[in-house]
């Protein structure tokens, strides 16, 4: 079954619309005009018997009937140039609506076959401007997740790469003896495969965390007992003469959630200011604000650049350009942080000094019945 194209539809209806108008008003019209004529016969003398009016036959003058048929003249021609322009009228407001209709398919159809370029102009009706700028939106986010991927592959490659070829370069020069198999050898292969799978591991987990899969037990903690519990574990890794703090309110700062993955962003923020901190400071800061509880973890270290900064919070990026596993880790954990923080309702905040340290923490909401009275 053949349908019927928009455009033609809108025209059939807006051109009935209008001729029906213009029919209205020609009846209406004629049947004013008839009593007007009927009440300037009587008041000029003319008798008219009972039931008489225009519908009947009467004796009328020339002028008369010259008058009465230029009026039924006037009316067919006035019915003829509204149609026309109605018709005119018609198409063109038919086309002025469905034209950004129009260009939303072809760039749909465009969009299809994986131009994800595609825009179109936000104009014509309120309606119709809101379907483009969702239209535009919706090729933006695309878009955007597109790119995401291709530098996701990117990044797992050139994460895998070394590590692989450091491994395979060992393997075929201890199977060429070459290389001797000795303990300081294996424990290296170790090494090398041990970070292996501490990045797949990563990147299972930031996978499941991006797809809104991740599940939490969320039940209520001492959000200081568990940061200085963070904090002990965190002092076995730090450098020697390096100092770890931890700041806390003196009553409990109850939050709920889950303990385990805010304990888990915790651990990754420590664990990159100790790998960023050779001498100095690090403490741990929690701060009751209003409606909300801020954990800053601040360290003397070497800081990060002002056009690094925005993207720390991203997979794989890694402020140092070497982008060593031995001093930038996988390069995921601020990532799988901050997705758990969004997860909780909180937001994540960086700022830093090159060559003075960095603050970079999180906050989280806190129920108001929780919070202390000023």
């Amino acid at each position: 079954m053949r349908r019927s194209s928009l455009l033609g539809r809108a025209f059939v209806s807006i051109l009935a619309v209008a001729l029906a108008a213009v029919l209205a008003t020609g009846l209406i019209a004629r049947r004013a005009l008839e009593s007007a004529f009927e009440s300037y016969l009587i008041s000029s003398g003319v008798h008219m018997g009972p039931g008489a009016g225009m519908g009947r036959r009467v004796i009328l003058g020339a002028a008369e009937e010259t008058f009465l048929v230029g009026v039924d003249r006037g009316i067919m021609v006035s019915a003829v140039v509204a149609v026309v322009l109605a018709a005119l009228a018609a198409w063109l407001l038919a086309r002025y609506l469905l034209g950004p209709v129009r260009r939303l398919t072809v760039a749909s159809h465009a969009l299809a076959t994986g131009d994800l370029s595609q825009r179109v102009e936000e104009y014509g009706p309120d309606e119709v401007a809101e379907l483009a700028g969702a239209f535009n939106g919706m090729a933006g986010s695309l878009e955007e997740a597109e790119g995401l991927r291709r530098r996701l592959v990117a990044d797992v490659a050139h994460e895998l790469r070394n590590p692989i070829g450091a491994l395979r370069a060992q393997i075929e020069g201890i199977a060429d003896g070459v290389i001797p198999a000795d303990p300081t050898r294996l424990d290296s292969l170790v090494e090398d495969v041990g970070m292996l799978s501490r990045l797949v591991d990563d990147l299972q987990e930031l996978s499941v965390a991006e797809a809104g899969r991740m599940r939490y037990e969320r039940a209520p903690f001492d959000l200081c007992e568990m940061v200085s519990a963070e904090c002990e574990r965190a002092r076995a890794l730090a450098a020697p003469g390096v100092a770890l703090g931890v700041r806390c309110p003196e009553s409990a700062v109850m939050v709920d959630g889950d303990e385990f993955r805010i304990g888990q962003v915790v651990r990754n923020l420590l664990s990159n200011a100790v790998r960023h901190t050779p001498s100095g400071e690090i403490e741990v800061q929690v701060d009751r604000v209003p409606g909300s509880v801020r954990i800053t973890v601040s360290d003397s270290g070497e800081g990060i650049a002002a056009e690094d900064l925005p993207f720390i919070w991203e997979r794989f990026y890694r402020a140092d350009s070497a982008r060593a596993a031995g001093t930038g880790g996988t390069g995921v954990g601020l990532a799988i942080s901050r997705r758990i923080v969004l997860d909780h309702g909180g937001e994540v905040f960086a700022t830093s000094q090159p060559g003075a340290g960095s603050q970079i923490g999180f906050s989280l909401p806190v129920d108001v019945d929780q919070a202390p009275s000023a």
